[in-house]
């Protein structure tokens, strides 16, 4: 009777052998993943400075009007296209304290000028409301914007000096200013 008996480092190379023929004739694998781009709303309007102020001081004023100008007044954010509107709170001006005069809301105009500011806005719509209203007007469109400051000029045009401004008593007259920003 005859053994046949492997010495052990024969048969650690044997499975040595069996495991290494084994993995080179194994067939590759794949394997699957889902990617998601998840892309959210993302809206808003900042109005940098709170008060913009339409001062008659000199001659000058009242023979020509006065415009103030607000560099980055607004900040401007959309990842779609928007408009952004303007409208005011009331009609009118309200006086202060006893002086029950007003000055009619429409005798303010609201530009957004073609500066740098404006035009650097992608697909930049820029209008002017020749009259303020209590109904909303567009001011400002565009294809998308990022934290974008946006320019805007305020003004009292020559036109309506004589019958809105001239005659009425020195004081502040004040009317709330409402942007909204949409997505048509």
């Amino acid at each position: 009777m005859t053994t046949n008996k492997l010495h052990p480092l024969a048969v650690a190379f044997l499975l040595f052998l069996g495991i290494a023929s084994s993995t080179a004739n194994a067939q590759p694998t794949t394997g699957t993943t889902n990617l998601h781009v998840v892309i959210n709303p993302l809206l808003s309007i900042t109005v940098q400075q709170p008060d913009v102020t339409l001062a008659f001081t000199t001659l000058a004023d009242y023979q020509n009007g006065v415009t103030t100008p607000m560099t980055g007044h607004l900040l401007i954010t959309s990842i779609l296209p928007y408009t952004v509107s303007l409208a005011a709170n009331a009609a009118t001006l309200a006086g202060t304290g006893g002086n029950t005069q007003t000055v009619n809301a429409a005798a303010v105009s609201v530009t957004a000028p073609a500066t740098a500011n404006n035009t650097n806005l992608p697909g930049s719509n820029l209008q002017t409301i020749a009259a303020l209203s209590t109904t909303p007007a567009p001011l400002i469109g565009g294809s998308y914007a990022l934290a974008a400051p946006a320019d805007v000029t305020y003004s009292v045009p020559q036109a309506n000096v004589a019958t809105q401004i001239l005659g009425k008593a020195p004081d502040t007259y004040t009317v709330a200013l409402t942007y909204s920003i949409t997505n048509p």
